[in-house]
């Protein structure tokens, strides 16, 4: 019951006993309401189980959608060219890897040119 209840007696009189009852019955389901609600709050660990699956999801769908992309644009590219980009959409540790590497040897070169100076 989430609305209150309509009194069983007339304004003006006082409270009968099952006036009492419903009132106490009414205040009841409130405050277990209200203790659950708290409690879903206090609880950390599942608030916090419950983003990180959100943001889980979320991320899922993003990746999929760049990957359709990335298909869609490996359509439109030349055919020596698709499985490269193919690979890349598909298992972006690749490109990445080769990336980094590339970082660090450039760095590197960077940092004997600085010494020689």
């Amino acid at each position: 019951m989430s609305e209150k209840q309509e009194r069983l007696t007339m304004p003006g009189e006082g409270p009968t006993d099952e006036d009492l009852r419903q009132d106490a019955e009414l205040t009841r389901q409130e405050l277990a309401a209200t203790v659950a609600a708290l409690a879903d709050k206090v609880d950390v660990k599942a608030r916090a189980h419950d983003k990180a699956e959100e943001v889980k999801a979320r991320v899922h769908d993003k990746a999929e959608q760049l990957r359709e992309r990335g298909d869609e644009l490996a359509e439109k590219l030349p055919e020596p060219v698709r499985p490269v980009v193919t690979t890349a959409t598909r298992r972006p540790l690749i490109p990445v890897a080769a990336l980094l590497a590339i970082v660090l040897v450039l760095r590197r070169i960077g940092k004997r040119r600085a010494k020689k100076s």
